[in-house]
């Protein structure tokens, strides 16, 4: 049984600050793992590895949620609701995940919207209480960043390019203008929650798929919804990711046609994106003996053949290790922060 193990968050997002981050981490299985392995250093956005790994090119995916959603054929884009907080000389994104917005707020907000942008042949369409969609006229003629790889990033880095891409940052700022003296954002701000003051817009165009001879796993285990949906879109079985190790062997353990077993452990992500580097450390910490030490032994009595590690960003790394690969005592182990 051949394990990939993707961990978005492993590497710390900050490159030039990650050895400091992990100095004094008791790491021995995931050490080992990195020192006996193969590796590769990639830097490879979220939205790249999660696609890679699936055999899956692009991010166009609003017009899937449109097609699902029953809406017209047509031009779509995803504008999802975020926070955008100033901090010093850049803006930093925060998405969903860390507010909680009522279908009754995205609706008033998306109202306010389509009345202001009616005449910019714009429309919006709150799907979900943190899922909306924008219906266009015409092809916006611009690059977008998948919000996946923004979130917690300086959003002027990110912000529309190509051709249309100013008249689009345009755009942008005007609806930041009207979410900002929002009531809905009033209302928010005076219980304590973060504002809902910008969108994000992402995700247009058809769905490109590579050829069909590029390798897909037999299963993909995740929690990511958008991921799901593109796995199933391109024939991968999913289901939910497992709790622990003895969870995920008694899922793949089971059906005689899994050969190779896809799976998303995102734990690390948030704390990663976000710079909490003290909530970052317990929870690898958590995870040497919750995932990686368990894994170790797996690999060491044949319950996995082979293993895959591979984690986003500037310090990001690729890492393969064959059951003999462990027998390589030679090789010292390696530890995370030796990485940067």
């Amino acid at each position: 049984m051949k394990l990939t193990l993707l961990l978005p968050g492993l590497s710390w997002l900050d490159a030039h600050d990650g050895a400091e981050v992990c100095r004094g981490l008791a790491l021995p299985a995931l050490s080992m793992l990195l020192g006996r392995g193969h590796m590769l250093r990639q830097a490879p956005t979220l939205t790249a590895l999660y696609q890679q790994s699936l055999g899956l090119h692009g991010s166009c995916v609003a017009t899937s949620y449109a097609v699902a959603a029953g809406l017209p054929a047509g031009h779509w884009l995803l504008a999802d609701p975020v926070h955008v907080r100033i901090d010093r000389d850049r803006a930093l994104l925060a998405d969903v995940g860390v507010m909680r917005i009522a279908q009754d707020e995205a609706d008033a907000l998306t109202a306010s919207l389509n009345q202001h942008f009616a005449e910019d042949g714009l429309r919006f369409h709150a799907l979900q209480p943190g899922r909306w969609l924008l219906q266009l006229s015409d092809a916006a003629g611009a690059v977008f960043t998948p919000l996946a790889d923004a979130v917690g990033e300086n959003v002027n880095e990110h912000l529309p390019a190509g051709r249309n891409g100013l008249h689009w940052s345009k755009l942008l700022n005007e609806m930041q203008m009207l979410l900002y003296i929002h009531a809905v954002n009033d209302e928010r701000e005076l219980r304590g929650e973060l504002s809902v003051n910008s969108v994000w817009l992402w995700g247009e165009g058809e769905p490109a798929l590579e050829p069909a001879n590029v390798p897909r796993p037999d299963l993909l285990l995740a929690d990511d919804e958008l991921l799901r949906q593109q796995a199933a879109a391109v024939g991968v079985p999913t289901d939910s990711a497992p709790y622990d190790v003895a969870g995920l062997l008694e899922q793949i353990g089971s059906p005689a046609n899994i050969s190779h077993t896809l799976l998303v452990q995102d734990s690390l992500l948030a704390a990663a994106q976000y710079r909490d580097a003290w909530g970052w450390r317990e929870q690898l910490q958590r995870m040497e003996n919750d995932w990686f030490a368990p894994l170790l032994q797996a690999l060491r009595q044949g319950q996995l053949s082979s293993l895959r590690l591979a984690s986003h960003g500037p310090a990001g790394i690729d890492v393969s290790i064959s059951r003999k690969d462990l027998w390589k005592f030679w090789q010292r182990s390696q530890s995370p922060a030796a990485l940067y």
